[in-house]
């Protein structure tokens, strides 16, 4: 059963480079490729296809498309840093000149978060056989992923969950935290005189075309935000990446004249349902001290207005939770009455709705991308767990590649084109 827990993992940043990070693996088939640690052991990992239209190759779903089967500058490989090996650095030369990285014959390849190096080989040797482990499951028929931090049930015909659990690290089991992703949109047209409101029945996403790995869930989703008034992202091209421990998740809106020209106000509400028999859950926010215990007996209808964009929160009982990073591409002059959201009773079926509320006035106009990073703690203290993965998209791992004298990046929030099909 799918939804059976995995074997357990801590917290593992997940790492992507590019096929042009590593120049010389380039035109080798992807299928010869290993990663292996300085025992010559193969550790999980995946590589990603990335076609000259800059898509996903997919090769699952009613609509697949395929690859040319070579790594391609392009092309993503991606692997753990928990897998990778933790080695101590020769003294003499500490960038790149380790025992380890003479064991293998291949490319060492060293991943650093300050004074925390790891190291792995990516080597081109079919013969060794590719690690058993994979730590995402997907249900395609009944949309559905579980890792060993989360489980997700994706809407049909929607980009969000309808049902989500975070991993209960006490147990071997998930605990059932969310029911639906509420979202509300609301406009106020006509220079203000015409109130608007929509929800997330309005934002349309049909998955054509899938690939699940080790390491990573992409899906593909052909998105259609309905909402008329000249607000048009007919069709656009949406990857939704689902990781071991985190799940990126796109909006993308094309503006074609300057906000004001048509609307005096808008904003766009993200908050999870929680479920009724939750206990013990809190919904914070650490940076500005907001602190709602979930299941007070209080009820609370609450907008406090300090901006959430680049910001980080988070719902959780101390040792198990989720946390949420927006990242959207708006100056903050045109995100004023924006805030976090708290409502408590929720006005769905549930205990209550915690998230932000994104507010925009007068935006330009053009090509807005809203990235909305969902985060899940590892076994542990789940405050430090959940801001531990938030602060490693907002600073990114260096990589060196063996002998090229380069400091390179972590490419885990690089953007895929946005195309109109």
């Amino acid at each position: 059963m799918l939804l059976s827990i995995l074997p357990s993992a801590s917290w593992g940043e997940a790492i992507v480079i590019t096929g042009n990070m590593v120049r010389s693996f380039i035109g080798k088939p992807v299928d010869r490729l290993r990663i292996v640690n300085h025992n010559g052991v193969a550790i999980p990992f995946q590589i990603d296809e990335v076609t000259t239209d800059d898509d996903y190759v997919c090769p699952g779903g009613s609509e697949p498309n395929a690859g040319n089967g070579i790594l391609d500058t392009s092309d993503e490989i991606v692997f753990l840093w928990e897998d990778a090996d933790t080695v101590e650095i020769n003294s003499a030369d500490p960038g790149m000149n380790d025992a380890a990285c003479n064991k293998i014959p291949g490319v060492c390849i060293t991943v650093e978060h300050g004074s925390q190096r790891r190291y792995i080989d990516l080597v081109d040797n079919p013969e060794i056989q590719p690690s058993p482990v994979s730590y995402v499951k997907y249900d395609e028929k009944n949309e559905t992923v579980a890792t060993p931090h989360y489980y997700a049930v994706f809407s049909h015909d929607r980009f969000s969950f309808i049902k989500a659990g975070v991993r209960d690290f006490s147990g071997k089991s998930y605990i059932d935290l969310t029911n639906e992703l509420r979202i509300s949109i609301y406009f106020r047209a006509l220079w203000g005189l015409l109130p608007i409101s929509y929800s997330e029945e309005n934002m349309i996403c049909l998955v054509k075309r899938y690939k699940a790995g080790p390491i990573r869930l992409i899906r593909r989703g052909d998105f259609h935000l309905n909402l008329g008034l000249w607000i048009n992202s007919s069709h656009a091209a949406v990857n939704q990446l689902c990781y071991p421990d985190m799940v990126r998740v796109p909006v993308y809106v094309h503006l074609p004249v300057r906000f004001r020209s048509l609307f005096g106000q808008a904003y766009i509400e993200m908050t999870p349902v929680i479920k009724k028999d939750v206990k013990n859950f809190s919904f914070r926010v650490p940076k500005y001290d907001i602190l709602f215990p979930l299941d007070r007996d209080k009820a609370i209808d609450s907008l406090v207005c300090v901006n959430p964009n680049h910001g980080f929160m988070a719902v959780d009982n101390g040792a198990t939770g989720y946390g949420w990073l927006l990242d959207a591409n708006m100056q903050e002059a045109y995100l004023d009455g924006s805030g976090y959201v708290f409502h408590k009773p929720s006005s769905r079926s549930g205990l209550c709705d915690c998230g932000f509320r994104l507010a925009v006035r007068d935006l330009p106009k053009g090509n807005y991308l809203i990235s909305n990073w969902v985060l899940f703690s590892g076994n542990g203290a789940a405050s430090v767990a959940l801001e531990t993965s938030g602060n490693s998209i907002r600073n990114r791992a260096e990589i060196k590649i063996r002998n090229s004298g380069e400091v390179l990046y972590n490419q885990l929030t690089k953007n895929r084109k946005f195309k109109k099909n």
